[in-house]
């Protein structure tokens, strides 16, 4: 694990290059090959690294830690699609659509972390994390969604905020 401090670091001095989604290509019974995105983990791309966020616990935290590439090493359901299946694992580049046009690299201008009893920011375990970017866009990930890391916006973050 990453301690939160280090993170805020890396943030404050590093750029945002993309969001890395993993999944599956599906080629069976579909007139074109399919990603199926798989989001029980989300690699944020730095210009120097990458910050890789996991869904852990009960699948209701969010881990985040610094890493120097993106892998999907120690997540159970990657790894037996790998040694059990002919299924191929890809990673879809969300950064374009999430970021707008023009912008290649986002300074990360604001932090936001939400916890509960089950967080740990010492260690790098929250319960979601919102970063702005300088474009003013949010990107909101939420590890509680059904199918892995929700990433939402601004409003996503804020009806969170009124639910919880």
């Amino acid at each position: 694990m990453t301690p939160w401090h280090r993170i805020e670091d890396v943030l404050r001095e590093r750029c945002v290059t993309d969001i890395l989604v993993p999944g599956l290509i599906d080629r069976d019974d579909v007139p074109v090959p399919v990603f199926r995105p798989q989001p029980l983990v989300v690699h944020v791309v730095l210009d120097e690294g990458v910050l890789r966020l996991e869904s852990v616990g009960q699948y209701d935290q969010l881990a985040v830690r610094v890493a120097e590439s993106v892998s999907l090493g120690g997540v159970e359901f990657f790894e037996r699609v790998e040694e059990e299946t002919d299924d191929e694992v890809a990673h879809a580049s969300w950064g374009e659509q999430l970021f707008g046009d023009g912008w290649s690299r986002l300074r990360c201008t604001d932090v936001r972390t939400y916890t509960d009893d089950g967080s740990n920011p010492a260690e790098g375990v929250l319960k979601c994390l919102a970063l702005e970017l300088e474009s003013r866009y949010w990107l909101f990930f939420d590890p509680t969604w059904t199918f892995g890391i929700r990433i939402g916006n601004a409003e996503d973050m804020r009806r969170w905020e009124r639910e919880k």
